[in-house]
């Protein structure tokens, strides 16, 4: 019995550190993205987020359709853009998989965080191509902060770092007059607006969870009974999240601005 729960743990433990990252960073720019959604509705309704929809949509149902084939998922149908759905939704990928196949099952979580971690990639390639000269110097200050981190201060410690030195590149002036920054920053702004997960997203992205889980149960208790440790090659895997995360700094901020914008319309509403 004490084998069995150390097992779990374990794999709890292994869960996070696979998926930690992912979910924490979903959770924040969701809580970013529904209060600017809010602000911008109440002063403009559905004008306001079209504003941002006509980009940021098309990139969020992109994603889903991305690793729905990655994780052959067949597509039953895909909304690219509705503005005017009745319910407010602006889109969505509509898929079924074989419930039988474990790693279709699995694909239920990537598929359902898809807008997370494909739009960070989305807009790290977008600053790559159109701002080289900040990607250049970012890279280098992320590759200076990365350390391997435990608990939860080192790992906010090294979201600052990033959030800081991404800040101090991006905003600078010779950015401020280049047209290619105020490409990058409409584009980042509404891939960010809508970078958030849906309640389906949750609920499929919970299921493949659980199918994580119950592999990484499967691989603990197949590393017990036949002498080899997990742990080591889950540690490599994980290295990533230290990428996402201080890439996530570039959505995060874009988040902000937009959330601000939001809340300088409502203000201005008010003294009006």
């Amino acid at each position: 019995m004490q084998t069995f729960l150390h097992i779990l743990l374990l794999s709890t433990v292994e869960l996070f550190n696979l998926l930690g990252t992912i979910i924490v960073v979903g959770f924040v720019l969701g809580f970013l993205e529904k209060r600017a959604t809010a602000f911008i509705y109440h002063v403009f309704g559905w004008k306001g987020i079209a504003v941002t929809a006509w980009l940021g949509t098309p990139v969020h149902e992109f994603s889903h359709a991305l690793m729905c084939g990655i994780f052959r998922h067949e597509i039953v149908e895909i909304k690219w853009l509705q503005l005017k759905s009745g319910d407010g939704t602006l889109g969505y990928v509509s898929h079924q998989y074989n419930p039988d196949s474990v790693y279709q099952k699995i694909g239920n979580f990537f598929i359902g965080t898809a807008p997370v971690y494909i739009g960070i990639l989305i807009l790290s390639l977008g600053m790559y191509v159109l701002l080289p000269d900040t990607y250049r110097p970012f890279m280098q200050a992320i590759r200076a902060g990365l350390h391997p981190y435990s608990g939860l201060e080192s790992f906010f410690a090294f979201f600052g770092h990033s959030i800081g030195a991404l800040a101090s590149h991006l905003f600078s002036i010779e950015n401020l007059m280049n047209p290619r920054f105020w490409i990058f920053a409409i584009a980042g702004i509404c891939i960010s607006a809508h970078i958030s997960l849906s309640t389906a997203d949750l609920k499929g992205a919970w299921n493949g969870c659980l199918s994580i889980f119950g592999f990484l149960v499967f691989l603990n208790v197949a590393g017990f009974l036949f002498g080899f440790r997990t742990n080591g090659l889950i540690a490599r895997i994980s290295a990533y999240n230290l990428y996402i995360l201080a890439f996530s700094g570039i959505a995060f901020l874009f988040s902000l601005v937009w959330m601000s914008i939001g809340l300088l319309s409502v203000w201005a509403k008010k003294i009006r």
